[in-house]
């Protein structure tokens, strides 16, 4: 169990390392494409951090698996290095500022291109640029050509200026996600404008009190047509109801604000004659899910009705017909039929062809008669 268990640790560990990077790297994905408006506040940090360092490079980067960006510079025109030539690499993964006075006596750092090429660094100082989700991006360092050391108040204002650039790409990322939002939502609104306006049924939005919020063109030219009164934002809609409309109306608005949804078929008298429609009333939520109001859709379907009644009509009209085929004339045909075999039972004298040719036409008029009820009933 010991050896399963030492066996397992590290892959777990490599698993944990693995995420927690793939998420720092989506962060320096967004910060990488940032379109940044304090770019005049960045800059001003970088050269500030060089004077209080006494610094002739400074530098604000960002850095993903592959490559050191530099966003903001003094002193240097170099905009990207390799992630395994930079000096940043070790800063980035600590919390605190990283100080190495001499580079050529450092380990880590010793050969360097920069340090043993040109330029010829030795003196680094780096900050961690670290998000409040604790993702490291980048850092804000400074170099020297020639070994130092900073004071206590040179490292812990390199420090704070580190968490101020921070704080100012963190900002900028924000006003960027609420401009995207702005645009996605105003990109909806347009949407559902475009429908709300060019839907042939009646919307409306009214408040808890039944006041008009907002409505369609479809509601404004039928109440303005129809009725001839104009309709316009914050009035009360139970005023422009039809008065033998308005008990149901408000009835089944005030179900609509305690939560439920209504559906009705009602019959409004207009100057045009009787009008159906088929109407919901839903409630009208704000983003903390509490009813703020109603939604109101109207739909014409006097045409269906009309055919619908029509079609009941012609029902009605085939059903009669039916029962005159089928009792009025097909009784008594039966009947005569019934007579015709009575007489065959009794026998006739074979020499009467009125006889046979009676029989025939009975039997010409049944089977006419049976077309015509097989067709009537398809």
């Amino acid at each position: 169990m010991e050896k399963q268990s030492d066996y397992c640790t590290p892959k777990v560990s490599k698993q944990v390392m693995l995420e927690k990077e793939n998420a720092r790297l989506r962060t320096v994905s967004r910060y990488l494409n940032l379109k940044i408006s304090k770019e005049q506040d960045l800059q001003q940090i970088v050269e500030l951090a060089g004077k209080i360092s006494g610094s002739p490079i400074a530098m604000i980067t960002i850095m993903d698996g592959e490559a050191q960006y530099i966003k903001f510079s003094v002193g240097t025109d170099i905009r990207e290095v390799p992630l395994q030539d930079t000096i940043c690499q070790h800063a980035i993964v600590q919390k605190q500022l990283l100080v190495i006075p001499d580079i050529l006596a450092d380990k880590r750092v010793m050969h360097n291109p920069f340090a043993v090429g040109e330029p010829g660094l030795r003196f680094y100082a780096g900050s961690p640029l670290i998000t409040h989700d604790d993702q490291h991006m980048g850092t804000l360092c400074v170099y020297d050509l020639k070994p130092k050391e900073l004071t206590d108040i040179q490292k812990k204002l390199l420090h704070r200026m580190a968490k101020q650039v921070t704080r100012l790409l963190e900002f900028e990322a924000s006003i960027g996600v609420l401009n995207e939002q702005y645009h996605q939502t105003r990109a909806e609104e347009t949407k559902l404008r475009s429908f709300f306006e060019s839907s042939s049924s009646c919307h409306l939005l009214l408040d808890r009190d039944l006041r008009v919020v907002s409505f369609n063109k479809a509601l404004s030219e039928i109440m303005k047509n129809n009725y001839g009164m104009p309709i316009s934002e914050g009035v009360n809609i139970v005023d422009y109801v039809n008065p033998g409309f308005v008990d149901e109306f408000t009835r089944n608005c005030n179900k609509a604000l305690t939560g439920d949804n209504v559906r009705a078929k009602s019959r409004v008298n207009s100057p045009e004659g009787d009008l159906f429609w088929y109407i919901s009333y839903e409630p009208t939520l704000n983003q903390e899910g509490n009813i703020t109001g109603v939604s109101y859709c109207a739909t014409d379907i006097t045409q269906t009705v009309q055919h619908e009644k029509k079609g009941m009509m012609q029902e009605e009209s085939f059903q009669k017909i039916n029962h005159i085929l089928s009792t009025e004339l097909h009784q008594p045909l039966n009947a005569a039929r019934d007579a015709m075999a009575g007489l065959k039972l009794q026998g006739y004298p074979d020499h009467l062809t009125e006889f046979h040719l009676l029989e025939q036409a009975f039997q010409e008029l049944a089977e006419k008669t049976h077309v015509v009820l097989n067709n009537f009933k398809q």
